[in-house]
């Protein structure tokens, strides 16, 4: 009787504690994330970066972390840095587990960029498990996994068996989400391809059903149609590019709208930041006018369900 009571009490233990983790998965499965976008904010021409840090301090506070698009800095010097870091805001913003950051080419244009990248990202940024570099590195929180890859430091063979190794144990039915700072495709923006770079990583993100990829660069605001890795429409399983590059390095004429173009502004480009909020199996992005007096007039919007 009493082996019988024992087995019986194991039998209800095991199946309380398998409840409990169920339930715990399925709560941080439906936990609402929400993500700021921004980038390119190394001049703070017009005020850009520091009326784009004033709104996620004090008027659009519900967000849970930042993606920097990159060219935080003018070109990765220590003046450079400082500079950047003294804009009204930014102190508050650059921190860990708020800001994560985008490796760029003007992060890496000073003789000493290497090691003030690693200066000021230390302890800010994670640590990738393979060169234990803040070059590249991934960030999970929730069901939401943001991978940032990198070109301008890092290896592409280290990168891409890396970003391969982490790949293989995203489930499913998990977010991803691919950040690097140049727009994939030379019709996507007025920048020059970057698919010779980009190819391997867009075709590992979209075998493991990634979402959205995150760039910078370019200094206007586009989102894309849902895009294979090679830049085709692909309406089922394709990958939505957003590029966000109008923190105040400058300026641009609108684009010209290609096919592969879903929105971008028909007037020369200003401020915007771009809010990418997931929910469970849905994902909701607004993108508001971040000019001041501007009222966070929102310019774009867009809803996915998974």
């Amino acid at each position: 009787m009493r082996i019988l009571q024992k087995f019986n009490f194991f039998i209800y233990t095991t199946f309380f504690i398998l409840y409990l983790l169920l339930s715990i998965s399925n709560l941080i499965a439906q936990q609402k994330i929400k993500i700021a976008i921004w980038g390119d904010s190394r001049e703070n021409l017009d005020n850009a970066c520091e009326n784009i840090a004033g709104i996620l301090l004090n008027d659009i506070t519900d967000w849970d972390f930042q993606i920097h698009t990159g060219d935080f800095t003018h070109d990765g010097s220590e003046k450079s840095w400082k500079k950047s870091l003294n804009y009204n805001g930014i102190n508050k913003l650059f921190v860990k587990g708020k800001m994560f950051l985008s490796t760029s080419n003007h992060e890496f244009e000073d003789a000493y960029s290497k090691d003030n990248w690693v200066k000021y990202t230390a302890g800010i940024l994670p640590q990738n498990s393979a060169d234990n570099t803040t070059h590249f590195y991934a960030y999970h929180i929730a069901n939401v996994h943001v991978i940032f890859c990198d070109a301008y430091v890092t290896d592409k063979t280290e990168m891409q068996k890396w970003l391969d190794n982490y790949l293989n144990k995203v489930k499913d039915d998990e977010w991803l989400i691919g950040v690097w700072h140049n727009p994939s495709y030379d019709n996507l923006s007025y920048k020059e391809s970057y698919l010779e770079t980009c190819l391997p990583w867009l075709k590992s993100l979209y075998k493991h059903k990634c979402k959205f990829v995150i760039n910078g660069h370019a200094h206007v605001y586009i989102r894309s149609k849902p895009l294979n890795p090679e830049g085709d429409i692909d309406n089922i399983n394709g990958i939505v590019h957003i590029v966000n590059g109008t923190g105040g390095a400058s300026f641009k004429d609108p684009v010209d709208k290609s096919s592969i173009i879903d929105f971008s502004p028909s007037v020369k480009s200003f401020p915007v930041i771009t809010f990418l909020t997931i929910n469970g199996n849905k994902a909701h992005l607004e993108t508001v006018d971040a000019r001041d007096k501007s009222k966070l007039q929102l310019i774009d919007k867009m809803d996915y369900e998974k």
